[in-house]
């Protein structure tokens, strides 16, 4: 519960403060790709998150996310009639779910991590890194999809660690919003069964029986099916770039665009001073940083490889670094799909902190505070430059 409220009371201070000068986070009139690639202003307008149905890639999003975001519709036309901007209302609304939402992603991982790190310290270190990291924070803050997606695997992830190997059909019911939120993410569902039941194929099948039967009903209750016969296409269109690109280009994209903004701010720069995007100038100390981060937690997945959870989390960064790294699904915008993985390489750090030494944990926690404080230096150096340009040119 203290997590909680230490992640909601410190995301909402910062859209408060971006929210008095700006509305960047919410309304960037209409436009495509003002921060970094993501769609914030299109999907208000759209109104994805109540009333309308989304695209192929988000087949359930608007029927599992308007449970929550249409009381806040209603409630926004309300106050609106008062006098109050109804877009500038609605759009702090959400803000709020999102941040809640987040919040709770990151006390499910805390809770799991809890139970790995008896030394207070190293587990408040490692959350702590979380709750600072780049995607945590502007996926908080700043409307768009990803955060929902995000709270759909680490429920799924703790569901999995709750049960400790027990079968279940309540992890078939927690794989209806993995794929519905996000198309892509079922595939962590698939690498359960089959560690799960090996080559078991009845009780495989009778699993994938139950999700298609549950799933086939919520798409036809909620006409959400339209969208899905345009999957191929969406799928072309995001890749579409990726054809030409040498190999090497590519590499570099990867570690630049998907590895860096684990936990650090992308590198950017402002274009006609109306939107930031990513160009690949990092700071090279942060991403060595990040790397032997991603590195700890690898081998703290190795070290527990025994275990199913560190094998699940294993298999997300590596579908993930397939996914945009190899085949280089938005590669181009890579740096707002790494909150699909960064919860994993935590949680991972708290498998790798079990196995250690007291001395080696003395050595991890050092290390961690230099990255912490450097992931906190990132931010506000990134952060400041989102401000800058929502009052330049989205003032409130």
């Amino acid at each position: 519960m203290v997590v909680f409220l230490i992640v909601t009371i410190l995301y909402l201070l910062i859209s408060i403060a971006f929210a008095s000068k700006t509305s960047i986070f919410y309304d960037t009139h209409n436009k495509y790709d003002v921060l970094l690639n993501t769609d914030t202003g299109v999907l208000l307008n759209w109104n994805t998150f109540a009333i309308a149905q989304d695209n192929s890639k988000h087949i359930l999003f608007s029927a599992i996310v308007s449970l929550f975001a249409y009381p806040i519709f209603l409630i926004s036309q309300n106050l609106a009639k008062t006098g109050t901007q109804f877009t500038h209302i609605y759009g702090f609304g959400l803000i709020i779910l999102q941040i809640l939402i987040s919040a709770t992603s990151v006390t499910l991982i805390y809770s799991c991590i809890k139970d790995l790190c008896k030394k207070r310290l190293t587990r408040v270190l490692i959350i702590g890194i979380m709750i600072v990291s780049f995607p945590q924070i502007f996926m908080s803050v700043n409307i768009e999809r990803f955060i929902y997606a995000q709270l759909s695997l680490v429920v799924f992830i703790f569901l999995v660690s709750k049960l400790k190997n027990q079968e279940s059909y309540l992890i078939d019911i927690a794989a209806i919003p993995l794929f519905g939120i996000t198309l892509t993410n079922i595939y962590v569902y698939f690498i359960n069964l089959l560690l799960e039941f090996k080559i078991n194929l009845k009780k495989i099948l009778t699993h994938l029986s139950l999700l298609v039967a549950m799933s086939y009903f919520i798409l036809v209750s909620t006409k959400s099916y339209n969208s899905f016969f345009l999957v191929k296409n969406t799928i072309n269109s995001d890749s579409m770039f990726i054809a030409t690109l040498p190999i090497l280009e590519k590499i570099k994209m990867t570690i630049l665009r998907l590895i860096y903004p684990i936990l650090y701010f992308p590198g950017q720069e402002i274009l006609y001073n109306t939107k930031m995007v990513q160009n690949g100038a990092v700071n090279k100390v942060f991403l060595i940083l990040g790397a032997i981060v991603l590195l700890l937690a690898i081998i703290g997945g190795i070290r527990n490889f025994k275990k199913k959870v560190p094998k699940l989390c294993l298999g997300i960064i590596l579908a993930n670094i397939v996914l945009h790294g190899v085949i280089g699904y938005s590669l181009d915008s890579a740096n707002i799909m790494v909150i699909h993985f960064t919860f994993a390489i935590i949680l991972l750090l708290g498998y790798l902190a079990q196995t250690l030494s007291k001395k080696q944990t003395k050595l991890l926690n050092v290390f961690l505070g230099i990255v912490f404080i450097t992931i906190v230096i990132s931010n506000i150096q990134g952060f400041i430059e989102i401000f800058n340009l929502g009052v330049q040119s989205y003032p409130r």
